[in-house]
């Protein structure tokens, strides 16, 4: 059961409407590259930095566009061209955000582009089409449908679609829509344009969660293979035909979808059918066919804040063992792969999987408030450290970190610290949270937290 898809809804050619034109602007603002203060001297400079205020959003914080603007618990922004487009949110104590607008940023300077209206947006996609952010709205909303940014200008328009839209993306060049009932498991996806979001086909597709789950982004559509897992369950088809492959039921087959992974397979956790105690039993990927690849039994589960193997020769864990993502076949063992809790006062004793990341060919383990690095292709241990700390990000063989309210680097490795940075003293009102990480590489960084957007680039 792999990966992704974003679907396309309704019938007919879609009404559409300018509804608002970006407002452009321009700021002169000099890229000069300032030392942090205190940093350490490996440590980057501050290029430039900006808050809501600064955007002339008041009273507002950031949030990521692929979550919403209606009820935002993300954040971040997506990275089109030379354009980088967040949202900036007031939140409202009943009524999740009473106003929102699309910002569009110069990714180089950090200078505002454009600046729109963009309310009760439930989701939008990463891949733009035809130049264009595509956002929608929730069907139960005043208004539905699909609502657009163009990348350069900000304006917006709107287009109509199915009335029981409720999730969408951009894939391919094309549209991905899902419609219907979700939690009576009667959904149909439709793949096509924003002009005739069903132009290519419409296909049903086994799929079922609560309206209170998370839904609107979960639409994933690769080359080949889409997804939209739900539910505890697992649903994939034909990002092509649109024709489904195959799904599982949480109840009925007794296991849980924890993750897609390289190499098409998804990794489920399964429990004793029958069982009141829902007790994890073992761990299983499967095929992007829907075929058993590998298992192991045991109730370790992992729980990856990142998985990027560099390749499909990178085997794939199960519990305390590692095995060939093509065939299936064991590759090796090691027991710091699982970690028997002993419980506290709060939480009862537990067994519980250690991988927290896949970098290339390294692996991190977490637990006992040590880190650890191993080598995933032997499962031999790299380095050991005696402390913890939060993985943002990723740099070739370079970790980015947040602990506390210290920013930094490791060489995964080695597990060497290469620098460290008090993010609150980036800027005169930079969050010393700042543990969000937009993209980066080759040293320069793109980070941002609720109150503040902020590059980091090489000192010269």
């Amino acid at each position: 059961m792999n990966q992704t898809a974003r679907l396309t809804i309704a019938a007919g050619v879609a009404a559409v409407s300018v509804v608002a034109a970006g407002v452009v602007l321009a700021q002169d603002r000099t890229t000069t590259i300032k030392r942090v203060t205190d940093a350490s001297p490996a440590a980057p400079g501050l290029a430039w930095s900006t808050t809501p205020s600064d955007l002339g959003v008041e009273g507002a914080m950031f949030a990521d566009p692929r979550t919403g603007s209606e009820y935002s618990w993300g954040v971040g922004s997506i990275h089109i061209d030379d354009t980088l487009i967040t949202l900036a949110v007031v939140p409202d104590e009943y009524l999740g955000n009473s106003d929102a607008h699309m910002i569009g940023l110069d990714a180089h300077t950090g200078d505002k582009k454009w600046l729109t209206p963009a309310p009760g947006l439930a989701a939008c996609s990463e891949q733009p089409l035809d130049g264009q952010l595509v956002c929608h709205r929730p069907s139960y909303g005043e208004q539905t449908g699909l609502v657009t940014f163009d990348v350069e200008t900000g304006e917006s328009r709107e287009f109509d679609t199915a009335s029981e839209i409720f999730a969408a993306t951009v894939a391919n060049e094309r549209l991905y829509v899902a419609e219907g009932d979700l939690e009576g498991a009667e959904v149909t996806l439709h793949r096509g344009t924003l002009e005739d979001f069903d132009a290519d086909w419409s296909e049903p597709i086994y799929v079922w969660a609560g309206w209170e789950d998370q839904y609107a982004d979960q639409l994933k559509v690769g080359s080949e293979v889409g997804y939209f897992d739900l539910g505890g369950g697992f649903a994939t088809f034909d990002a092509v035909t649109g024709r489904e492959t195959w799904s599982t039921d949480v109840l009925d087959d007794c296991l849980t979808a924890q993750y897609r992974t390289a190499g098409d397979l998804a990794i489920a956790s399964t429990y004793e059918c029958g069982s009141t105690s829902g007790e994890v039993t073992g761990t299983t990927a499967f095929t992007r066919d829907g075929d058993v690849l590998a298992s192991r039994e045991g109730p370790a589960v992992h729980s990856l804040s990142t998985d990027q193997p560099s390749d499909i020769s990178i085997p794939v864990v199960l519990g305390d063992a590692a095995f060939d993502r093509t065939t299936g076949e064991q590759l090796w063992q090691n027991d710091l792969l699982v970690f028997d809790y002993p419980g506290d006062e709060y939480n009862e004793p537990r067994t519980q999987g250690t991988l927290t990341a896949v970098i290339g060919d390294v692996g991190l383990l977490g637990f006992d408030g040590s880190t650890i690095g191993i080598d995933l292709r032997t499962g031999e241990q790299l380095w050991r450290t005696a402390e913890t700390r939060s993985l943002i990000g990723t740099d070739a063989d370079t970790v980015i970190f947040s602990s506390g309210s210290e920013l930094g680097a490791v060489d995964v490795r080695t597990g060497s610290v290469l620098w460290t940075l008090e993010p609150g003293k980036l800027a005169p009102d930079a969050d010393s949270s700042l543990d969000t990480f937009v993209e980066g590489s080759g040293g320069s960084y793109l980070l941002q937290s609720g109150s503040t957007v902020v590059k980091l680039e090489p000192l010269p």
